[in-house]
């Protein structure tokens, strides 16, 4: 009896955390979809993609500095290694200067600024994730989002278009003391990053090659097509985005739970299944509310119905990734997204000339799910 009680706490627990992560994710990708088509609405075709290629060099900028530290941090401290301080300390540094070169660069304070921020935020979140503390998870990802749209729109109006990269880049300094926090629970200690160097190192390419995939389209896009197409593409991928929030969510909460030894198999099973209805609503609903919310966004409508096609192996991905990375085979998961990157980057390229934005999302398609290909039969292997 008391083990059936055991059991049900278990359980009840478990999808409490779910549901706590779920909430948050829904919320603040709420939050930040609808202020994304209201800028785009704002903006209009052709300085939402300038904005849009900016925040994409930001990104791909941030990944580089931030040396794979989130899914260290989160496997590791899931595990109760307290290695926090040293990761913290090397990955600010590394923020710092590349900040700086960007500043140089493009001087542009907003995208230097960004990469600083998003440092600072992605250690925070890493580490509350790490530890399971999701109902803290859930508050610092709302009040970001919200302090993110009160930024962003004070510096459009002061500054124009590029005041919404400064304002999206400021929303992340206030969980600095978060950081602060973690210095003091442990002295920086290079010594104990040793055993986890090839980890984290595969991890810091899985994240390069994950960015240059999410943000690589648009580098490429932006000269190839013009800025006023990248926007169209890019108000796509941000119905894609909000289509991947059921399986990004799954994703938060199974990685430390794989790390930790909990398989989750119906709760993976199920969320393939979801990404089929998702797919189906994306392709269905684009051609009807599209021409009300966005009247300028014509070629948009095309580009969501490819583009929702993509839903379906991104969550196959996620579930293999989380799988992989919780046993610790990270370069698994590296050879899947060196896979996804190399298919997308020369079906853009073919496809794009070809049949101009509509060959573009079908790259995202392909990609997709020749990663999604090779990490399942990588997985039959391991098991045969």
């Amino acid at each position: 009896m008391a083990n059936k009680l055991d059991k049900i706490k278990s359980i009840v627990k478990r999808f409490r955390d779910l549901t706590t992560i779920g909430f948050a994710n829904v919320v603040s990708s709420a939050i930040s979809g609808i202020f994304w088509f209201y800028i785009a609405a704002l903006l209009g075709t052709e300085h939402y993609g300038e904005v849009s290629y900016f925040i994409a060099i930001a990104s791909i900028a941030s990944t580089i500095s931030f040396l794979g530290a989130g899914n260290t941090i989160i496997v590791y401290t899931a595990k109760g290694e307290k290695i926090q301080s040293p990761i913290f300390f090397i990955t600010i540094i590394s923020g710092l200067i590349t900040s700086i070169v960007l500043f140089f660069i493009f001087y542009n304070l907003g995208v230097s600024l960004y990469v600083l921020g998003y440092v600072i935020f992605g250690l925070a979140t890493a580490e509350i994730l790490g530890r399971k503390l999701y109902k803290d998870y859930s508050k610092y990802l709302i009040t970001q989002k919200i302090l993110f749209i009160g930024f962003a729109l004070a510096f459009y109006y002061l500054m124009g278009p590029h005041g919404v990269i400064l304002g999206f880049a400021l929303s992340f300094f206030p969980y600095s003391f978060r950081l602060y926090k973690g210095f003091k629970e442990s002295k920086i200690s290079m010594s104990v990053i040793k055993p986890h160097f090839g980890f984290m190192m595969n991890s810091y390419v899985l994240d390069l090659s994950r960015a240059f995939s999410g943000q690589t389209d648009k580098l490429i896009v932006a000269p190839m097509l013009g800025f006023a197409l990248l926007g169209n593409y890019q108000l796509g991928i941000q119905f894609l985005s909000l289509l991947s929030l059921l399986p990004n969510i799954v994703y938060q909460y199974i990685l430390p739970q794989d790390a930790s030894g909990n398989a989750n198999r119906k709760l993976k099973k199920a969320t393939i299944l979801v990404s089929v209805f998702l797919a189906i609503l994306g392709i269905s609903l684009s051609p009807i509310v599209l021409p009300v919310l966005f009247p300028e966004f014509k070629e948009a409508i095309e580009v969501i119905q490819i583009i929702s096609l993509a839903i379906i192996p991104i969550s196959i991905n996620l579930v293999y990734i989380s799988k992989f990375l919780g046993n610790g085979k990270s370069k698994v998961v590296l050879g899947g997204s060196g896979i996804y990157l190399l298919v997308q980057i020369l079906s853009i390229i073919t496809l794009g000339q070809l049949y101009g934005i509509a060959g573009v999302s079908f790259s995202v398609v392909l990609a997709s799910a020749s990663e999604a290909t090779y990490l399942i039969s990588v997985d039959r292997f391991f098991r045969k």
